[in-house]
């Protein structure tokens, strides 16, 4: 044992030593890495921004030309976006670009652009005013070549220093796999030898303490052996004497034993039979069977004559008569079932009498209550015998189906009713149950009853085992659901009418909505005329609700797929953080209106997994407009993260709150929470049922936390494998 500890200890400490060591270059490897990652990231960035603002220029060209051609104001659109924004994406390009001599050239840029753009807006100008032989004179004299040319330049020698940049940072993060790489071999190869060693010094010392266990084992068993046999030897004698006895008394026992000898007197009590005689064995033994066990009639009070005698001179087993009580030393009463049965030795004769006897008074009674239940349940209840006759049956069951109980009781139930109930499927039901089942439940019969008519019946069984005997008693249930199923087929019609209703309604409000919207959309651009500000703000406010009208209708209609289980899934193998990193950008315009961080935090390197791309977009848009609203400062985090066998995605914002006594109601459709002024917030309450009935159809799981004054985090799960749907 000393030398095991000691063998751990060594290698735990060189263990502990190693792994600081790789722990320490493994962080520093590590780190290299990353850090070049981010450089690498933040030049393709870089130059895609360059990219863009140069192919935006492009454009501006490009349409400013088509409309000197065409007088078309559609041509202006590539223009009007680049005047409108240039200024903010170089502003954004300057502070993203870290290289001095990269910025130099976009110092040069600057005046470059302002002054292409001067000369874009002289020559529509030209054209607006229909002075189209000037319009056509200035684009002749090349300036705005000369003035493209000279931005080219700029940028084509910005890129060039970037991308110069971007190689040196490839060939450094190269570099750094390279040796994160050799390390980790280093550090597994280390490990596995290390281990080697450790299973091979304690399987040796393993070896040498068997060996020494086996050996002081054997001796013991040794010693146990022999003293095993002289105990076995001094017990044959004291078996050969009790066995006879024995192998009769445990053959008889049932619930309490008693035991007589030829005189009559007890010479064995079992503990049951002391609790309810009330005397013990030692005071027992020896007296006389009738002063222990005193039994009486239930009825008469008079005391009953105890069989001992009689079995000890006919040698036959003899049986008390019903309804006897026995009366304990306590004065105590119990209703008893016995027997009475003689005790032979291997010659035949009788040495004595065993008597068995058990208290049946909770039998009673629960066959009494049993017998109570059937008379005033409600729905029709028999009571069957192993031979499908009828015990019992209530009183419901006679004026639902106007049979005679006189007729009933003993006669097979396919007799009932002049044969009325001779229906082949309860035939086939109740005959298959005995033998292989012990319940059958919710089967549904339809017969033509001659008085009743056509009947649908609900048929549940139960097999129940009485405590004596093979006997067996089946309780049948019998519930007439003609009504109830007429019923359910009305409802069932009157729920795919309201489904066919919402449908149609909410596909008719969409023709409408476009329409609208339209309009809005032409009168907000100035296409009908100038519009002020708060003209402007007049049909934000009216688009903004028609919007909500629309996703109203959307949501009903998608509730409505739900409901009648119509919704269909367009499952493919997807990127998740490619999903995720669209809807951040797509809700990175509404946080910016409030004022709020829309971060992400996405593990690389997710595998890509299956989902219906259009609907986890409509699941995490809910989840991000609703966190962004409900953030009234701070931000709004959305993140993903591989978790054993799914991936976890979770929106969490540092806004106002739930309520926990609401949160269980956040998924419930139509429902509506409280903001923390007590009023209701906006939406149709479907989003977040909606969102569920997705995730669940994915075969992930979707909750909330929250906490109020600290925000709340939404978050759901997708399988990396997903079932059939």
């Amino acid at each position: 044992m000393k030398n095991t500890n000691k063998i751990v200890a060594s290698f735990t400490g060189v263990v502990l030593l190693i792994a600081v060591v790789v722990a320490v270059v493994s962080f520093r490897a590590f780190s290299r890495v990353t850090e070049t990652a981010e450089a690498r990231k933040h030049t393709f960035v870089l130059l895609n921004s360059a990219n863009e603002l140069m192919s935006a220029l492009i454009d501006a060209e490009t349409g400013q030309r088509g409309y000197l051609l065409t007088g078309d104001k559609a041509f202006l659109e590539p223009y009007l976006a680049v005047r409108s924004r240039i200024s903010v994406d170089l502003k954004a390009l300057r502070q993203l670009c870290l290289i001095i001599a990269a910025q130099k050239h976009l110092d040069a840029l600057a005046p470059l652009i302002e002054a292409k753009l001067a000369y874009l807006s002289y020559n529509i100008e030209l054209r607006r005013n229909d002075n189209m032989t000037a319009a056509l004179a200035s684009v002749r004299g090349g300036q705005g070549k000369r003035l493209m040319d000279s931005i080219r330049t700029e940028m084509s020698s910005f890129i060039r220093i970037e991308e110069g940049a971007l190689a040196q940072r490839d060939a450094q993060f190269q570099s750094n796999v390279r040796y994160l790489f050799v390390v980790i071999v280093t550090t597994s190869l280390l490990a596995l030898l290390f281990a080697f060693l450790f299973v091979y010094f304690i399987n040796r010392e393993t070896q040498y303490r068997l060996k020494n266990l086996v050996h002081l084992e054997t001796q013991h068993l040794l010693l146990i052996q022999e003293e095993t046999n002289k105990q076995l030897q001094q017990a044959n004698v004291t078996l050969q004497i009790s066995e006879e006895k024995l192998a009769v008394t445990l053959n008889s026992i049932g619930d309490a034993v008693m035991t007589t000898d030829t005189e009559g007197h007890v010479t064995l009590l079992n503990p049951l039979a002391e609790q309810l005689t009330g005397w013990t064995q030692e005071e027992a033994t020896g007296r006389p069977v009738e002063e222990i066990f005193h039994i009486i009639n239930e009825e008469t009070r008079q005391p009953v004559t105890i069989p001992v005698r009689k079995t000890l001179v006919d040698g036959t087993t003899q049986g008390l008569a019903n309804h006897t009580v026995l009366i304990a030393r306590s004065g105590s009463e119990c209703a008893i079932a016995d027997s009475c049965a003689p005790i032979c030795n291997r010659n035949g004769q009788v040495v004595g009498v065993v008597l068995v006897f058990r208290n049946v008074t909770e039998e009673y009674a629960a066959r009494e209550y049993a017998e109570s239940i059937i008379n005033t349940v409600r729905e029709p209840l028999i009571a069957l015998d192993q031979d499908l006759r009828v015990v019992s049956a209530s009183r419901s069951f006679y004026e639902a189906f106007k049979v005679n109980p006189k007729e009933t009781v003993g006669q097979l139930v396919y007799d009932l009713g002049n044969k009325q109930w001779d229906i082949p499927k309860l035939r086939e039901l109740l005959e298959t149950i005995l033998p292989e089942k012990t319940t059958f439940d919710n089967y549904e019969v339809e017969h033509n009853f001659a008085d009743i008519g056509k009947r649908i019946m609900l048929l549940n069984a139960r097999q129940i085992k009485r405590r004596l005997g093979k006997e067996r008693i089946i309780l049948l249930a019998i519930e007439d659901i003609t009504e109830r199923k007429a019923s359910e087929e009305a409802l069932t019609k009157l729920t795919k009418m309201k489904s066919k209703f919402t449908s149609m309604v909410s596909h008719e409000l969409r023709s409408p909505l476009a329409v609208i919207i339209g309009a809005l959309d032409i009168v907000s651009e100035g296409l009908t005329g100038s519009v002020n500000d708060e003209q402007k703000e007049i049909l934000g406010i009216a688009k903004g609700n028609i919007d909500r009208l629309g996703r109203l209708i959307n949501n009903v209609l998608d509730f409505q797929k739900i409901e009648s289980g119509k919704m269909e899934f367009d499952i493919r193998e997807n990127d998740l953080n490619e999903v995720l990193t669209e809807v951040h950008k797509s809700m990175s315009i509404l946080s910016k209106k409030k004022g709020l961080d829309l971060r992400m935090e996405l593990e690389e390197g997710l595998p890509k997994i299956k989902f219906d791309r259009d609907k986890l977009i409509q699941v995490l848009t809910n989840l991000v407009s609703n966190a962004i609203n409900n953030a009234e400062r701070g931000s709004v985090t959305l993140a993903s993260k591989k978790e054993n066998d799914v991936v976890h995605i979770r929106v969490q914002d540092t806004g106002i709150g739930i309520p926990a006594e609401d949160i269980p109601r956040l998924f419930q459709p139509f429902e509506q929470m409280n903001d923390s002024k007590g009023r209701k917030k906006g939406g149709t309450g479907l989003g977040l049922a909606i969102s569920k009935e997705i995730i669940l159809a994915h075969q992930g799981k979707i909750w909330a936390e929250s906490e109020v004054g600290k925000g709340s985090t939404f978050q759901f799960t997708l399988p990396l494998k997903i079932g059939s749907l």
